[in-house]
């Protein structure tokens, strides 16, 4: 049942993602945005929101959950701490490790050489995803990171983010066909993906790109195998036990977005305190999704 659920969703994902693309034509961006902002603040925070859960099923011990409790917290501490002294690199470290964890979530199932390759070839597929919604909404990536940090990525860095990345995942893809690591018919179906996303990131604004990757390619997904390995299956009764446990830690996410948004009147874009508070749990949730996974 699991394997034709996520069968099942993986067509919806697709379809929803056509159904999005139209959308990004037919309106204009405060529609396309008032979406995106709806999608993440719902599921995008949501799938985040039982890391501890996951931590405490993981670690049988108590001793051993508190330990990872503090690591847990103190990954944030040392994610606002950085920020606080150089918020360019708290940025470009928040945009590497959410490349590295969209990486592999979207290929962990379907790639495994060893932890080397997997750890670059994951990285080099989540900076090409993000160079391409950068290299798409420049204008607007430029607004977001002068408000968070006074400065910004030039259009050459993008670039360049852009092909090594590339280059990367063609030489690392190259490897894994002629090694027959992977099938071909795998090969063609994450091209065409890549070809899907980059016309979604083509039309659609900064945000809603940014969010019909980050929900219906990665949190949804990540929601799928969290369930799993909570419960041990995949049904109503899990999913809705999903949501119960993570449901206080989502609206304490939500109430703090928005009095964070309230309480500092120099911003003036809502992305930005939502990228604020993504970067602030990407470093903790990261960790947790790697342990989960291994």
């Amino acid at each position: 049942m699991r394997d034709t659920f996520y069968s099942n969703y993986q067509n919806f994902m697709l379809f929803i993602t056509f159904f999005l693309f139209w959308i990004s034509i037919q309106f204009g961006e405060v529609v396309e945005d008032f979406l995106a902002y709806i999608l993440v603040i719902s599921l995008g925070i949501l799938h985040g929101a039982n890391d501890l859960l996951i931590l405490s099923i993981k670690e049988k011990t108590d001793k051993t959950f508190i330990k990872n409790l503090f690591i847990y917290i103190g990954l944030i501490i040392l994610c606002l701490v950085i920020y606080i002294f150089s918020s360019f690199t708290a940025i470009l470290f928040f945009v590497l490790l959410s490349s590295y964890h969209f990486g592999e979530e979207h290929l962990s199932k379907k790639i495994n050489v060893n932890g080397l390759f997997n750890s670059f070839y994951f990285l080099a597929y989540g900076v090409f995803i993000f160079s391409l919604i950068f290299y798409q909404s420049a204008a607007d990536v430029d607004a977001i990171m002068t408000e968070l940090t006074g400065l910004t990525f030039t259009e050459f860095q993008i670039k360049m983010a852009l092909l090594i990345s590339g280059i990367f995942l063609c030489i690392g893809s190259m490897y894994l066909v002629l090694t027959k690591k992977i099938k071909v018919q795998l090969f063609i179906k994450e091209i065409f993906y890549l070809l899907l996303l980059y016309l979604v990131f083509q039309n659609s604004s900064l945000v809603l790109g940014f969010a019909i990757y980050f929900i219906f390619w990665h949190s949804i997904p990540s929601i799928i195998h969290q369930v799993v390995f909570i419960s041990g299956n995949l049904n109503e009764k899990t999913i809705f036990y999903y949501v119960k446990k993570a449901l206080i830690y989502w609206v304490i996410s939500v109430v703090g977005l928005f009095v964070l948004y309230q309480l500092v009147p120099q911003t003036e874009l809502f992305a930005t305190v939502v990228f604020a508070i993504l970067f602030a749990v990407t470093a903790p949730h990261t960790w947790v999704m790697h342990k989960m996974k291994n």
